[in-house]
């Protein structure tokens, strides 16, 4: 039976430095001025596992393991990959710009400055996917790189006599060869069999989830048609559990972006800007008239089936967070109909002390230094659980599967 790398202890330093790593995947996409982005995440993970929304393109997700699959055939030590990979990954932006690829290049603008590059940013999903096969952080997988190699090594020795297994990967072995000319030459276009194996890598390691479902049953979106999942065009054609989960989605996302619209509003008030005020007001108007034209959802919401679902990605959701969402949602839909604005000083007052007690001193609410550094748009978009990346993803797959095969370089 195949061995497996068991964990040694750490010191101190060494174990911040991971919760540090680790901590840089947590989501970014807006500023969490209420406290629900552990709500958002959950539902974000169950609708498409292994994204985060620094990702791009969908052929990060090979660039990633063929910079390592190398280096693993080089025997490259562990004090060197480091320095070895931001190398390579700058060669990357370079080819990548080279080629012609002028958006979605990670660090096209930052270059060698870069402070996330895509190692990072795709270490997660990598595994999520289960291409990247190694249990721990990307820091303890470069740390550890030498004493797998030795075992490797001693343990091939034996299997060469005994007929073993030998040590588990760190990468799929069915991962596609490297392209020809990478990293110095680079383009974002799948070739039909990458593209096949990441949909494979879906439908294996993801096969409840809707990215799985896109890829295998559905054509490419373009951005404007579908902003959100719930407005996908097949969206009738799914099946009903994934329906489900979209409905429950879009409940909380046009929900809740109310209490976003409403928190900037009131701040556009407190520095006395007509402009913003105005404009929010509008926005605020709109997101009522949007509620009220889907009254019966609201009548018919199953909140309890919500929360079990939210639940169901092993999200860990403060009490305070599950509290202000039940009671914003209790003062917004009064007796099954949309009570805005008969209960705007109530919602006023929620939004305002949920702020409060989330930052203390630094509430904007109570600092007119934070104030001040108010950006005019804080937490102000709809919530759309990664959509705009997760769609990207899906089509770069989507197009790959209709595209030819080129030649590859040997891995």
């Amino acid at each position: 039976m195949p061995s497996s790398l068991s964990w040694l202890d750490f010191s101190e330093a060494e174990r911040r430095k991971m919760i540090e790593i680790v901590s840089l995947f947590k989501e970014r996409d807006t500023r969490d001025e209420l406290g629900v982005a552990s709500i958002r995440d959950s539902f974000a993970d169950l609708l498409f596992p292994g994204t985060s929304t620094l990702q791009t393109r969908a052929r990060y997700f090979l660039f990633v393991p063929w910079l390592y699959r190398h280096y693993e055939t080089l025997r490259l030590p562990s004090a060197k990959i480091a320095a070895r990979l931001k190398q390579d990954e700058i060669a990357l932006i370079g080819g990548l710009i080279q080629t012609g690829e002028t958006a979605s290049v990670i660090g096209q603008r930052s270059g060698a400055s870069l402070h996330r590059f895509p190692s990072s940013i795709y270490w997660i999903g990598l595994q999520r996917w289960g291409i990247c096969q190694f249990p721990g952080t990307q820091y303890q997988y470069q740390f550890w790189l030498d004493y797998w190699q030795e075992r490797q090594r001693l343990r091939q020795e034996v299997d060469e006599r005994a007929g073993g297994e030998g040590i588990r990967a760190n990468w799929d072995p069915d991962l596609p060869p490297k392209a020809e000319g990478f990293p110095y030459q680079a383009n974002f276009a799948l070739i039909k069999d990458e593209a096949r194996y990441l949909k494979d890598r879906l439908q294996i390691a993801c096969a409840d989830s809707l990215l799985a479902y896109l890829v295998e049953n559905t054509q490419p979106v373009d951005d404007p048609n579908a902003p959100f999942p719930w407005l996908h065009p097949s969206f009738e054609s799914f099946p009903s559990r994934l329906q489900s989960w979209l409905t429950h989605a879009r409940n909380f996302s046009e929900a809740l972006h109310g209490a976003a619209l409403l928190y900037n509003l009131m701040l556009a008030e407190r520095i006395q800007s007509e402009d913003l005020v105005s404009q929010y007001q509008s926005q605020v108007a709109a997101w009522a008239e949007k509620l009220r034209a889907r009254q019966a959802a609201w009548y018919t919401w199953n909140r309890g089936d919500f929360w079990a679902l939210a639940a169901q990605s092993g999200a860990n959701i403060p009490a305070g967070s599950h509290m202000f969402v039940d009671k914003w949602l209790d003062l917004l839909f009064e007796r099954g109909q949309v009570a805005y604005p008969e209960n705007e000083m109530n919602l006023r007052a929620m939004v305002e002390n949920r702020e409060r007690r989330l930052k203390g001193v630094r509430s904007r609410f109570s600092s007119q230094s934070h104030l001040g550094r108010w950006s005019g748009a804080s937490f102000a978009g709809q919530i759309d659980y990664r959509w705009r990346v997760a769609r990207r993803i899906s089509n770069d797959i989507l197009d790959g599967l209709r595209a030819g095969d080129i030649n590859h370089a040997p891995p």
